[in-house]
């Protein structure tokens, strides 16, 4: 008998009720997860009635979340992975050592975060992708009678809603567009050398990459070619995490130090760009402003949204950077050099009121979420 199914065996919680979207970007990230670690899980595939039930029992109305044997709930991507290592913790998804530990971590939160936009710019910008991805969501939330029109007004919603209402406009679209191809110089020469981004086994960094360059880039059919033209290694690098499993890989973890110069770009989009955007939508947060202007190094936004969920994603990282000792702290800088991090995630730390939202799992019958509201379980 194997760990995983030895697991099985005395986990109250399972097995598991993945709600999920097949053209989520959190969905394929959690479904990879679940599939290397060998956690047992049904999916189940989003609908109109199942949304409000998620709504009811977690307070969002989103994907991907969680269903427990016992009647308890998952959500958000991150804190879901962090609860079920510590439940399955053979092959562990993070290094040990401090730094590269930290670095996974921020890695992933870049992947998650900062690849949005281009996700969506690639996914609702393209007519060919706007229209096939908005139809087949359409199609799968509702009778083929509506499901034309619920996909075209979905398309036309995601375009506004997340990039011309949200900072992107005339003066910088080709910059939010061109943001792929800057990941691709990256991610090529590094799966050229190893399987994975930090080393022999997937981590938390390949998942967080993972949720927009499987489910958006990888799939969407715009994207899908220019990735399958332009960055083989990462296309390859998909169906690799996709179909990993354990006893596939050597069974020791090797972590690799980010000592190539191609890691450079990557760590000043990091500090010059996503980590001064974090900063920027705190205090617009703390400010109580709907929306704020920001300008990094390569990027510059008018007017784009406040996100309560990136303060508290700005919080965790310099939570995590605080606990570090001072040789880790020194081998960071090493990396991304001229004290950038430093900078960056020491000094104040704006509370978002997150955390105690976010432990897990939910009871919904002990711990009820604020009421969704009519808007939000209509539309």
């Amino acid at each position: 008998m194997n760990n995983n199914n030895q697991k099985e065996l005395t986990d109250s919680h399972s097995p598991y009720l993945l709600y999920k979207s097949d053209i989520s970007y959190f969905s394929g990230k959690i479904e990879a997860y679940l599939k290397y670690k060998g956690i047992p899980y049904q999916a189940q595939d989003i609908d109109y009635f199942n949304l409000n039930e998620i709504a009811h029992a977690t307070g969002v109305k989103k994907v991907p979340a969680i269903k427990t044997h016992d009647n308890l709930w998952l959500y958000d991507s991150t804190p879901m992975m962090q609860w079920f290592e510590t439940r399955y913790p053979q092959v562990p998804i993070l290094p040990q050592d401090p730094a590269l530990r930290f670095l996974t971590l921020l890695l992933e939160d870049y992947g998650d975060e900062w690849l949005w936009r281009p996700a969506m710019w690639w996914r609702w910008v393209p007519k060919a992708s706007r229209l096939s991805v908005g139809w087949g969501l359409g199609d799968s939330l509702f009778n083929r009678f509506i499901a034309r029109p619920v996909g075209w007004y979905f398309g036309f919603r995601q375009l506004h809603e997340w990039l011309w209402h949200d900072g992107v406009d005339k003066s910088n679209v080709d910059t939010v567009r061109d943001m792929l191809f800057r990941e691709f110089e990256f991610l090529e020469p590094l799966l050229e050398q190893q399987p994975y981004l930090m080393g022999s086994h997937p981590s938390a960094a390949d998942f967080g990459f993972f949720a927009s360059m499987f489910r958006h880039f990888g799939n969407d059919p715009v994207s899908a070619e220019v990735m399958r033209r332009q960055a083989p290694n990462t296309y390859e690098w998909t169906a690799r995490l996709w179909n990993a499993k354990p006893h596939k890989l050597a069974s020791q973890q090797h972590w690799a130090e980010p000592a190539a110069e191609f890691w450079q770009p990557l760590f000043r989009r990091i500090t010059e760009d996503y980590l001064p955007y974090l900063h920027a939508n705190a205090q617009a947060w703390q400010q109580d402003k709907k929306q704020f202007s920001y300008c990094g190094k390569t990027l510059a936004l008018k007017n784009t949204k406040t996100t309560h969920y990136r303060v508290y994603c700005l919080e965790v990282l310099q939570q995590e950077y605080a606990k570090l000792d001072n040789t880790a702290k020194q081998r960071l800088e090493s990396w991304f050099g001229n004290d950038g991090l430093q900078k960056q995630l020491q000094g104040q730390v704006i509370e978002s009121g997150l955390a105690q939202e976010l432990i897990l799992p939910r009871n919904p019958a002990t711990n009820p979420p604020a009421k969704p509201s009519l808007k939000t379980l209509l539309f």
